[in-house]
């Protein structure tokens, strides 16, 4: 068995600087432009993911890259794992850069199909189904997403935008370890996919509209440069990460 790993990045039109990061399992980028393109890996496991920098805190994208870079260095995937990371991340920029901070989503999928997705804050994983069918596999850890998960949610009532607040993520704080971590394992078929994204795509980009693409669309790179052009035409836009990775 193998992996096709196909990803791009496009930066925000109101930013100079990509706060997002992704690793491909090769290589970690934080570009302001990167078209989709596509490795083929025959790797025992693949371990890939993405990082957004929140742009509230102080020079979010050295949180960002710094989870990257942490990720390119992993051998087993795990919450006791990213705990320690933030605490690395604390010990690196909680005296110059207190409070920088990121969302984290990151998976780790073994030859058998068999992984795992470990997320904090509201960076998604979806499984792709071979029947094109979408599974959301992260948990957003937004003020919105509590309230659902305590039954709390009128679904006549339109919430604002404040309800999106994130509830959790990573920063460069030492009285921040408590953050919440969501773990999520499943089981890959032969021509199933798992998609990693940044909020840049799913706040632009309904999930009718995804569908639709993956329909219309042939393959992973023209699927993610459709994604990619849908984002950018937005009058105001996020910075936009995606990964897909196809278990062949």
């Amino acid at each position: 068995m193998s992996f096709q790993l196909t990803f791009c990045q496009q930066v925000g039109n109101s930013k100079k600087q990509n706060q997002d990061a992704l690793f491909n399992s090769v290589k970690v980028y934080q570009w302001q432009l990167k078209n989709a393109e596509r490795v083929i890996l025959n790797d025992e496991k693949v371990i890939f993911g993405i990082a957004d920098g929140i742009s509230n805190s102080p020079k979010p994208q050295l949180a960002s890259r710094f989870l990257m870079e942490k990720l390119s260095q992993c051998q087993t995937l795990s919450s006791a794992w990213l705990r320690a990371i933030q605490a690395e991340l604390s010990e690196q920029y909680a005296h110059s850069h207190f409070g920088t901070s990121s969302t984290f989503v990151a998976c780790e999928v073994n030859t058998n199909g068999r992984g795992k997705i470990v997320n904090t804050g509201d960076s998604r994983a979806y499984k792709i189904t071979i029947n094109g069918k979408w599974q959301q596999l992260s948990f957003d850890h937004t003020v919105l997403a509590e309230m659902q998960a305590q039954g709390l949610i009128d679904k006549q009532t339109e919430y604002a935008a404040m309800y999106q607040a994130l509830s959790d993520c990573i920063s460069a704080d030492f009285d921040s370890s408590d953050f919440r971590i969501n773990v999520t394992e499943f089981q890959l078929l032969k021509g199933e996919s798992i998609l990693l994204c940044s909020d840049g795509l799913h706040n632009y980009i309904t999930p009718a509209q995804l569908l639709q693409i993956w329909h219309k669309y042939p393959n992973n790179i023209e699927r993610l440069q459709i994604c990619r052009k849908m984002v950018k035409k937005h009058r105001l836009y996020d910075d936009f990460s995606a990964i897909i990775c196809e278990f062949l």
